[in-house]
């Protein structure tokens, strides 16, 4: 009912932000994160290997260098996290294909104008993303809310208990022949060769 000398309410508009917008914002920190975990790991592989260099070189021992071990767990740490970082990012611009209707050659388009994107990275996210935006999901057990299940997410998840299994044991490897070499022990040495040729035969499968 309307009161006399009060005016008519006038009813109230939500305005969604154009999904668009959206894609190239998540894109755009999406990018930024996966360059930040980069330069981190590059400070990281720096340091260790400086400090292990100088350390062999002041104690005139060769086992300071088996710092350069760390190495291996660090570059293992970093592929996991960046491919996490990866299949996040396209899950949330699948949901924006699918849901909002968001047109994949457009964006494509637009954001590769953006003079400040590394072209290169840029790319081979865009690759990732499906030709046909109606997908047809994958009977493979969702564990992360916002992942999408289909066969790119299938094999990313797979290549990354690859990545763990890999660097576990190559890791474990490395400790066993170094420890080996300093001891003299013949099973240390025995073990280190094991787990070696395990990793190959991983990366081979």
């Amino acid at each position: 009912m309307q009161i006399l000398g009060m005016p008519a309410s006038e009813p109230k508009q939500t305005t969604e932000r154009p999904v668009l917008l959206d894609a190239i914002d998540v894109t755009l920190r999406a990018i930024e994160e996966r360059a930040r975990f980069y330069r981190n790991l590059v400070v990281a592989v720096s340091a260790v290997s400086v400090l292990s260099i100088l350390f062999a070189v002041f104690f005139r021992h060769w086992l300071a260098l088996a710092g350069l071990i760390i190495l291996v767990p660090l570059t293992g740490a970093y592929l996991v996290l960046d491919s996490r970082l990866l299949r996040l990012w396209r899950a949330g611009i699948v949901e924006m294909v699918r849901l909002r209707g968001l047109d994949v050659t457009a964006f494509s388009k637009t954001i590769s104008g953006f003079r400040q994107v590394p072209p290169n990275s840029l790319n081979a996210m865009i690759s990732t993303l499906p030709a046909n935006p109606e997908l047809t999901r994958r009977q493979v057990p969702r564990k992360e809310p916002g992942v999408v299940n289909d066969e790119f997410e299938a094999l990313e998840r797979k290549n990354a208990w690859k990545i763990l299994l890999g660097t576990g044991f190559m890791t474990l490897a490395l400790i066993c022949l170094v420890s080996g070499a300093y001891f003299g022990s013949v099973a240390l040495l025995l073990i280190g060769g094991s787990l070696a040729i395990l990793v190959v035969a991983l990366r081979r499968r």
